[in-house]
């Protein structure tokens, strides 16, 4: 026994295989004193090699005892699989040119994606044309360089800022230089023949904040104004578990409902989602706003009482 205990001092490797499945093998827990004379080593050894090469292994600490929980590092695994595997799903969602670019990338991380999972992204397709200029677009805003390009039959020079994803559609998010720097929306599909010119710009703290709150392609860089909703208790959940970018509850009802505020820069950022679960959502304010809800649906019930 004495051989052994000297052969495992002087081999590193040896003495943490050693104690990695004392630590496992120990449901209680162990002492570092108690590893330190099994395998005949001094304790600032022992706790060296502990915090070094097993913490990331799930190494818990009990009062004075340690051990390894090894379920959490199958969970972790588990968690990192399915991420992988929602992503793959997704990605066949965005059309057969991306999917066939995304799955090998994805492979490499995850040996076998064939999983249990469906996801329904409501995006269109992406084709091969359209992944060459979201790279080019995408180099271009990293590097903060103008471009020229052409959309619509007509000469855009612009400064990109966002690639946008809104309602299953992409677009780029740009100030239109021929405008005097007008902020514009391009959908990347009518977009051809784009250019990097030899030109760079630069964008401010307060721009990017802006881009971050946006809801939907009818923002704009105006300043906003504030929304008030009341969310009955059939839908409230939506809310709770997807809020809006910048939504706050406010209040909580006794019947369950609830009001949340948050800020939009136009009309048509709130009313296509209040007209969608009509008659579970009220605007409370701006009056605009709820009167315009108010005279839609009195046209539309007026039209198809006819």
């Amino acid at each position: 026994m004495k051989d052994l205990k000297k052969y495992i001092a002087n081999s590193k490797l040896t003495r943490l295989e050693v104690l990695y499945e004392k630590l496992v093998k120990s449901e209680n827990g162990i002492t570092i004193k108690e590893l330190a004379q099994e395998l005949n080593v001094s304790a600032k050894t022992i706790k060296r090699d502990m915090q070094g090469v097993f913490e990331p292994m799930g190494l818990i600490k009990n009062g004075r005892k340690w051990r390894i929980d090894t379920s959490k590092d199958t969970q972790e695994q588990n968690d990192e699989e399915i991420i992988l595997e929602v992503l793959d799903t997704m990605a066949k969602s965005a059309g057969n040119s991306f999917y066939a670019k995304a799955h090998p990338l994805l492979s490499k991380l995850s040996q076998n994606i064939s999983n249990p999972i469906h996801t329904n992204l409501d995006a269109e397709k992406l084709e091969e044309k359209d992944l060459s200029n979201f790279q080019i677009l995408e180099q271009a805003i990293n590097t903060k360089t103008q471009i020229v390009f052409k959309y619509e039959n007509k000469l855009f020079q612009a400064k990109p800022l966002k690639l946008a994803f809104f309602s299953g559609f992409w677009y780029l998010l740009a100030f239109d230089m021929k405008k005097r720097d007008i902020f514009k929306k391009f959908y990347l599909k009518n977009i051809q023949n784009i250019t990097l010119t030899q030109e760079h710009f630069q964008t401010d703290e307060s721009l990017e904040a802006k881009l971050q709150r946006v809801n939907s392609i009818w923002f704009n860089l105006d300043k906003p104004f504030m929304v008030r909703l009341l969310v009955e208790e059939p839908i409230r959940k939506y809310f709770e578990r997807k809020p809006l970018n910048s939504q706050i509850i406010t209040g909580k009802d006794k019947d369950g409902s609830i009001e949340i505020e948050l800020e939009i820069t136009h009309e048509m950022e709130i009313l296509p989602l209040v007209y969608y679960y009509i008659p579970y959502v009220k605007v409370l304010e701006p009056d605009f706003i709820a009167n315009k809800v108010k005279e839609v649906v009195g046209e539309y019930l007026d039209q198809i009482s006819k």
